[in-house]
């Protein structure tokens, strides 16, 4: 049949460790199949919004896919995703508030601001530095944070330009804020 005979299946209780490397699409069905609700659920109880819970859960799913033959869990796969799920939904519930208080910060130092050389270079060296990671970015994820932060664009007007969600709008502008805050930290 496959590698899934040579190891334990990935949902069992057993020591995950040797099991992922070895992970199969059948096998890795069956684990989306068995942690899929309970992942979802955990996300939306932190959220409560469905499409933002239904984002962050396929992305949980893809990087376990994607990362499967390096990564290393000493737990089993479902606690290693409920406990990841939850991680996911902070982070999200974090980077949301995070960034409305730093629009507003920003507004309010605008106002306060005065033009001087050393502010110009050090806006010239993050405006290059943004620019560089913004070109890592996927590509839908860039294509909405241009159309938000460089159109001027609200979410609204996005989701029907780009015929999407108005939550998957903001889970993209989520993930991109995200990404560029934690590149960008020593500008903080």
């Amino acid at each position: 049949m496959g590698k899934i005979d040579q190891v334990p299946a990935p949902n069992s209780n057993q020591d995950i460790q040797l099991a992922l490397p070895y992970m199969d699409a059948y096998s890795f069905e069956q684990v989306y199949r068995n942690c899929w609700k309970n992942v979802f659920g955990i996300i939306f109880h932190y959220t409560q919004d469905e499409e933002i819970a239904e984002e962050i859960s396929q992305d949980l799913f893809a990087s376990l896919w994607e990362r499967r033959k390096k990564l290393v869990i000493k737990t089993t796969v479902e606690q290693y995703l409920n406990r990841a799920a939850k991680l996911e939904a902070f982070d999200y519930l974090r980077s949301s508030n995070s960034r409305r208080e730093h629009i507003n910060c920003a507004l309010q130092n605008l106002c306060d601001a005065h033009n001087c050389t050393e502010e110009q270079v050090l806006f010239n060296e993050l405006n290059g530095n943004l620019n560089q990671l913004l070109e890592e970015l996927p590509c839908r994820c860039r294509e909405v944070y241009g159309l938000s932060q460089e159109q001027g664009m609200n979410n609204k007007a996005i989701a029907s330009r780009l015929m999407i969600s108005e939550k998957t709008v903001e889970y993209h502008l989520y993930k991109a804020m995200s990404f560029l805050r934690i590149n960008l930290q020593e500008y903080r």
